[in-house]
């Protein structure tokens, strides 16, 4: 305030001072005050933080419509598809067959691949007349028509009999108190074929194997059934599944237990090979069951007309009517039906291929050791 007194304007009274000194003390007052109301001011309408996001609110469960009383079926998977695939080739390249042919032992591959037949049943394991296994490329061989178009060739086993030529599961030691529960009496018919319980797991798995289809007894070698499969064999065909008849004491339920062998044997085969074929020799009264019908590609009756009691003479009218019923089973199912009578006498072997044909069976006469490939036009 010391500027006021040397700032008075001449002629002005002195008062003037005191209440210039007055005023701008209150406006200074005044300005202060204003400044701080201000500044509070501003605080007061500052933005508050926003406040913290809410979780998001849940839906409201909404009750859902019951299923349906017939649900829509569900997709075919691929692997269902592919079995049904598997099935329908197998179905169709047996179905083309219109000729077949049976030889066990003594087989030449150079005669037998002459040979006008469009499905043959060998012995794989000791057919051949070099008396050892087939090699894969014999195989190869006998698929091959002259003509340059396949045939089938299908291995013929047994899995109701054990042979004793047969070193893959057959033993001398089998003879003595060390034989398997599995191994029973000599057939009187065969000599050195054994009838088998073929319900116990110990047989099944002998001719199976693992589950890796190795041999239970050294899990090196392949087990019977797929060294079948690896030598590129079309499928093989099931001899003495008709033992069941003659085991029902030792194998009780012997027809539902043989039927669900055969069935497990096609599955167990066709995990390897989903084109692998069965064919069922005899036993045709098991077609009877879906379950079997089901396992198998074709069915093969012996001694249709002729020789059921291993003689040349004509079979009962009766036991012909039962095996057709039965054979038809497989017909009606798309099934082809083989059918093999050992005839020698000219008119039988004309007379069986006429009967065999009507039913529309496909005919094969050939001797009942079957050590020789019987020819059309030529032996019958």
């Amino acid at each position: 305030m010391l500027g006021c007194r040397n700032s008075v304007p001449k002629g002005r009274p002195g008062g003037f001072c005191a209440g210039w000194v007055l005023l701008s003390t209150c406006l200074a007052i005044l300005g202060a005050l204003s400044g701080a109301g201000l500044a509070r001011n501003a605080d007061d309408t500052a933005l508050p933080p926003p406040p913290a996001p809410r979780p998001a609110k849940r839906p409201t469960p909404q009750p859902t419509a019951p299923p349906s009383a017939t649900p829509a079926p569900a997709a075919t998977s691929p692997t269902s598809a592919s079995v049904a695939a598997a099935r329908a080739d197998r179905l169709a390249r047996i179905s083309a067959v219109r000729s077949w042919g049976y030889q066990l032992n003594g087989l030449k591959v150079e005669d037998a691949a002459r040979s006008p037949y469009d499905l043959l049943v060998v012995d794989a394991t000791t057919g051949l007349a070099a008396d050892r296994p087939f090699r894969p490329d014999e195989v190869s061989s006998l698929r091959t028509k002259s003509d340059g178009s396949k045939r089938l060739v299908v291995s013929y086993l047994s899995i109701g009999e054990a042979e004793d030529y047969r070193p893959d599961y057959f033993s001398t030691e089998y003879m003595t108190e060390d034989a398997p529960d599995w191994l029973l009496h000599e057939n009187p018919q065969w000599r050195g074929n054994r009838i088998i319980r073929f319900c116990t797991e110990g047989w099944q798995k002998t001719i199976l194997g693992d589950d890796n289809g190795l041999n239970i007894y050294n899990s090196i070698e392949l087990s019977p059934l797929y060294r079948l499969i690896e030598l590129g064999l079309d499928g093989v065909y099931l001899d003495r599944v008709d033992v069941y008849s003659e085991v029902k004491k030792e194998c009780p339920d012997a027809e539902a237990k043989m039927v669900e062998f055969v069935a497990r044997l096609a599955a167990h085969a066709r995990k390897r090979n989903p084109r692998f074929m069965v064919i069922l020799q005899n036993a045709e009264e098991l077609l009877a069951h879906k379950t079997m019908i089901d396992a198998i590609d074709a069915v093969a009756k012996e001694d249709l007309f002729y020789g059921v009691d291993y003689s040349q003479g004509p079979n009962s009218a009766d036991a012909v009517r039962y095996s057709i019923a039965n054979l038809k089973r497989a017909r009606a199912a798309g099934r082809p039906v083989f059918v093999v009578d050992y005839v020698k006498d000219r008119t039988k072997i004309s007379d069986a291929k006429k009967k065999i044909e009507s039913q529309g069976f496909i005919p094969y006469i050939g001797p009942r050791d079957l050590g020789a490939l019987w020819l059309p036009g030529v032996n019958f």
